[in-house]
């Protein structure tokens, strides 16, 4: 029987014992990565409201909130980790950035007023393959932080695309358009949505999902990543 993703998420966190950036032992107060690689994160101001994130959204979809963790940086620690989580099948670091990004955001007004958070989708080809999405830990950490629902059902990718890495801006955008769609709109009607997502480099896949939740009566968007890539 295959371990769900929840299963594979705790049994790898417990069994870290080593720093995943520079792999020393971690002590007794250090979770997954020691605090001097921690202290080396670009963090990216996430609790002021014109934090990088929003500065790359506003002004292309109207929306309350954005806020992410740190700059996605090649080759760098923090960017590492996101690969981790990505395609290493380690899924569960994410839920760790995520603990990081919940402790930056105390005391800023964060979650707001915030009904539901929704991931942005992975295709069921690339799922099946993947054998899990590694927003679901983020999404799973925030409602366990914040105690808010959450909604993986009703917003789906409809198109199975190749990787976008090295791809331009432009290209990116085309590639997002028409791609998702949502379906039982009527348990997104009225909500206040945060959008979530690991990477935004452009923004134009947070944007396109944004462009079909937007559909739905009375939707407010606000949207939250864990890295923030300015490399395309």
């Amino acid at each position: 029987m295959m371990m769900s993703e929840w299963g594979r998420r705790v049994i790898g966190a417990m069994s870290v014992d080593s720093c995943l950036c520079c792999h020393r032992e971690l002590m007794e107060e250090e979770e997954m990565v020691c605090l001097e690689c921690l202290m080396h994160f670009p963090l990216a101001d996430s609790a002021a409201r014109q934090n990088p994130l929003w500065q790359l959204l506003v002004g292309k979809i109207a929306f309350e909130h954005a806020t992410t963790l740190a700059y996605y940086q090649p080759k760098d620690a923090f960017a590492g980790l996101i690969q981790e989580a990505k395609f290493k099948d380690k899924p569960y670091v994410n839920g760790f950035l995520t603990r990081l990004l919940v402790q930056q955001l105390e005391g800023s007004g964060w979650p707001y007023d915030i009904d539901l958070i929704v991931p942005v989708p992975v295709h069921w080809f690339r799922l099946l393959r993947r054998g899990y999405n590694q927003v679901s830990p983020i999404v799973q950490t925030l409602s366990e932080a914040w105690h808010l629902p959450f909604e993986k059902r009703c917003l789906l990718k409809k198109h199975y695309a190749k990787s976008q890495i090295r791809v331009s801006r432009e290209e990116r955008r085309q590639n997002e358009t028409g791609t998702f769609c949502v379906v039982h709109p009527e348990r997104l009607k009225g909500k206040h949505i945060l959008l979530v997502d690991d990477v935004s480099t452009t923004g134009s896949t947070l944007l396109a999902c944004a462009d079909v939740l937007r559909q739905v009566e009375g939707v407010r968007l606000s949207f939250l990543t864990l890295g923030l890539s300015l490399h395309v």
